[in-house]
């Protein structure tokens, strides 16, 4: 998966002279993680929590699409129960495409892509096998682009049936190459 965004970086920066919009950018808020657990011996519980997340995230566009991809931690959720404690801490990488509509400096988009989850279980202080999965992402968000810094506000879904996971976060980005307004000169 490394590999994956090692590509990914090098394509969007070799396309810096195109007549495209690259960013980076860092978003911090609250993950919501509703997560089914199964203990050794079957018993089914669960992890239903809130926990402080981050993702770091690069993009490229062009006019209205785009494709964004980065990675995210959402922390840790926590639930107890009777005499112990059950958690599960979520981390993974994302890929998605992207639309935007860009009103002066407003900017509303949407996404969906794939979230390829990392999950670390812990049933009653026992640590068993890790639990990976690629998850439906999609995503809602708007913000503001001043110049090349902008701050953006989203909500993501990044879950499924027995694993419910959620994002609300807050970031800023930096864009690289031509500006917008150059774009719709040219």
């Amino acid at each position: 998966m490394n590999k994956l965004f090692i590509a990914l970086a090098l394509f969007l920066f070799a396309s810096i002279g195109l007549n495209a919009q690259i960013y980076i950018g860092a978003s911090v808020g609250n993950s919501f993680i509703n997560k089914d657990l199964e203990d050794v011996q079957g018993d089914d519980f669960t992890v239903d929590g809130n926990a402080l997340g981050y993702k770091v995230f690069l993009g490229y566009g062009v006019k209205f699409l785009g494709i964004e991809g980065g990675y995210r931690d959402l922390g840790t959720a926590k639930s107890d129960f009777n005499s112990g404690v059950l958690k599960t801490h979520v981390t993974g990488i994302d890929l998605a495409a992207r639309g935007k509509v860009h009103v002066g400096p407003v900017i509303a988009f949407a996404k969906a892509g794939a979230f390829f989850a990392k999950y670390e279980n812990e049933v009653l202080d026992y640590k068993y096998d890790d639990d990976n999965t690629t998850n439906f992402l999609w995503g809602l968000g708007a913000g503001l682009q001043l110049g090349r810094l902008g701050v953006r506000l989203e909500y993501e879904g990044l879950g499924k049936e027995n694993s419910k996971l959620s994002m609300l976060t807050a970031g800023l980005t930096y864009h690289f190459g031509k500006k917008e307004a150059e774009h719709e000169t040219n």
